[in-house]
């Protein structure tokens, strides 16, 4: 039975709105669709990079939901998270997984999601 009382266009989770979650979320896809060519690097580095993008993007969702301190200790942890990202990244590249503009449009999104994070951190 389909309920046509509630229209779910007309509204949003508090986190759509906020662009450290689109670029996160970015991010994640970013990562998701190289799968492939990320598998096999040594030290679990794939699952690390595909781990610490899903934290940045969830935490950011978290602390979207939440208020007062409690959110600015989920974007302090989506912070965290996506600078880990980013370092792992880079390692990926470094052994070969990503061109230099997969790296550069990577590294780029993630910088980004620092940045809006750490405005959200207070």
């Amino acid at each position: 039975m389909t309920d046509t009382r509630y229209d779910a266009t007309k509204h949003y989770f508090p986190h759509e709105r906020l662009l450290a979650y689109q670029l996160a979320e970015e991010a994640l896809v970013f990562v998701a669709a190289r799968k492939d060519k990320l598998r096999g690097l040594c030290g679990g580095m794939a699952g690390q990079l595909e781990r610490a993008c899903a934290g940045a993007a969830s935490n950011t969702c978290a602390g979207a939901a939440a208020r007062g301190e409690e959110a600015k200790r989920h974007f302090k942890i989506a912070l965290s998270e996506a600078g880990e990202a980013g370092g792992c990244a880079k390692i990926a590249w470094r052994l070969g997984a990503f061109t230099d503009e997969e790296h550069a449009h990577l590294r780029g999104l993630l910088l980004r999601a620092c940045a809006c994070l750490r405005g959200l951190t207070g």
